[in-house]
């Protein structure tokens, strides 16, 4: 029998897959109907899925559809706003939290909540100092001229693609984000 409870507690599961030990015992301690307890095991790779009851296999099978749609849909989301240059519900969700206090600036910078990026076709056609250039205006203006010390040795890395060195490669940013 699968509550809304239980529901919640398997996706959360199958959406954190490497979610501590002990966190994943606590979320398994609230299932309230103790034949989903395997079922959460299986869920997180504790035990294989061959080992469920039949009545279980067909429910980890059509979770485990409906989870691997939901990832489908939320990346298809994703890469149909880019296309459309329009923000999608999760950058809107993140910048009102953002504005709220929730979440950090560099949060945003790693989701690339920071603005729009030229045409990819005038992206690849620039100079590395020029899209260095463009990736050091669009930072300065998000945390200030003296951006750089805040990422440098802290405990949030600086991208790959600001850090001094320049490395020849093709990188689809409307559908990868940046």
């Amino acid at each position: 029998m699968i509550s809304t409870n239980d529901t919640t507690i398997l996706a959360v599961l199958s959406r954190y897959p490497d979610i501590p030990t002990d966190e994943a015992d606590e979320y398994i301690s609230k299932i309230q109907h103790e034949e989903n307890v395997p079922l959460c095991h299986a869920v997180i790779g504790r035990i294989e899925p061959d080992e469920l009851n039949d009545e279980a296999r067909i429910t980890y099978d059509e979770f485990t559809r409906w989870s691997l749609d939901r990832t489908r849909r939320f990346r298809n989301e994703q890469i149909d706003a880019r296309r459309r240059r329009k923000e999608n519900r999760t950058a809107i969700k993140m910048t009102q939290l953002h504005e709220d206090g929730k979440i950090s600036n560099e949060m945003m910078l790693m989701y690339g909540m920071s603005g729009a990026l030229p045409e990819r076709s005038v992206y690849t056609e620039l100079s590395e100092e020029e899209k260095e250039a463009i990736w050091t205006e669009r930072m300065e203006r998000r945390f200030g001229p003296n951006w750089r010390r805040r990422f440098e040795g802290g405990r949030f890395a600086l991208p790959e693609f600001l850090q001094r060195r320049v490395e020849r490669f093709v990188h689809d940013w409307l559908k990868e984000g940046f």
